[in-house]
């Protein structure tokens, strides 16, 4: 779970000198006023239903697709190619990672930068006709109460600019940690209401303890709002096949799960432990619960779906992925 730094510096300034570019543009044309951004008029507006999501029809559906890795670190792998590829593999959904307060650089030590990638990121998904999750990546914080005006500021923004877009989900605390479930619902509850301020509709993903990984510590005290998920996080190798009896709990218990974040590490013997992360997903394909990979870049780290020594942005196949990259690739059409 150590995700960190790294790309190439010409490429980052590029990117965001597009960003800048296009989010004025953006920021121009988008005001919260009721337009259907591009890319969503095609787009099922999901809910939260039972233990997953739904559309409108009350038919199942299960999102599948793969997270950035922090944008200030590699911005470029959110191109639209990259959303267009991910779509044609099967993907179904984009994660957008936002750092929120990290020393290598978050939202709160790069404001303008942050958002304005964050937007550009959406746009991007959304012109591939994909869900996208803006996700708030709280992680060497801990405490996501720590910057819970910088929450509000930032959520704020992006509802503001894109009001209730079908296609666009909010994780607002990445991967909680040395809090409490309580810590996290005293913020859950001051960051849902700023967000469905701006957009009612929207399935909200809340974080639980233990970076995201004690999902059923929510059964006993669940927030008091619809369309919420709850997060699950897992990487194979570093964790056991415990996520069995968590499902089960909570979906006795009726608390929505959704994985917003898995991937693989090394295993016991040194290697990446890919027979247990192929258990895992077939699990939840079976299940049916929504997933998302991490992550989309060529960081040389066992977590990334593209090889290190591919310059691609786009268009990968399957020689230019990493042994993650094709387990992840191969079970969007499960």
């Amino acid at each position: 779970m150590v995700k960190k730094w790294g790309t190439v510096f010409l490429a980052l300034l590029a990117i965001v000198v597009l960003g800048i570019l296009g989010a004025r543009m953006l920021f121009a044309g988008r005001n919260g006023s009721g337009e259907v951004p591009a890319g969503a008029e095609g787009i099922r507006r999901l809910h939260v239903e039972g233990s997953g999501l739904a559309d409108e029809n009350g038919d199942p559906v299960q999102l599948t697709g793969m997270s950035s890795h922090g944008l200030l670190w590699y911005p470029e792998y959110t191109n639209a190619n990259a959303m267009k590829t991910l779509k044609e593999y099967g993907a179904s959904v984009f994660r957008v990672a936002v750092y929120s307060d990290d020393e290598g650089g978050g939202y709160v030590q790069r404001k303008e930068d942050s958002l304005r990638l964050a937007c550009m990121a959406v746009e991007n998904a959304l012109s591939a006709d994909m869900y996208i999750i803006v996700d708030w990546h709280v992680l060497t914080d801990g405490d996501p109460l720590k910057n819970l005006e910088s929450a509000l500021e930032f959520f704020g923004e992006i509802t503001s600019r894109y009001g209730d877009c079908p296609n666009i989900i909010y994780e607002i605390c990445n991967e909680p940690h040395d809090v409490s479930w309580s810590d996290i619902r005293s913020y859950a509850e001051a960051v849902i209401p700023a967000i469905r301020s701006n957009a009612p509709g929207s399935v909200i993903l809340v974080g639980t303890p233990q970076y995201s990984y004690a999902v059923e510590s929510v059964i006993e005290d669940p927030l008091d709002f619809g369309n919420i998920m709850y997060s699950f996080h897992f990487y194979a190798g570093q964790h056991d096949e415990y996520y069995n009896e968590a499902f089960d709990s909570c979906k006795k218990n009726n608390i929505p799960v959704f994985v917003s974040e898995w991937g693989i590490n090394y295993g016991v013997n040194g290697k990446p432990a890919l027979s247990k992360a192929e258990t895992f997903v077939k699990v939840l394909n079976r299940r049916g619960i929504s997933w998302v990979a991490w992550s989309l870049c060529n960081k040389n780290e066992i977590f990334s779906a593209i090889d290190p020594a591919c310059g691609k942005l786009s268009g990968w196949e399957k020689e230019d992925l990493t042994e993650s990259g094709r387990l992840f690739f191969g079970a969007f059409n499960h």
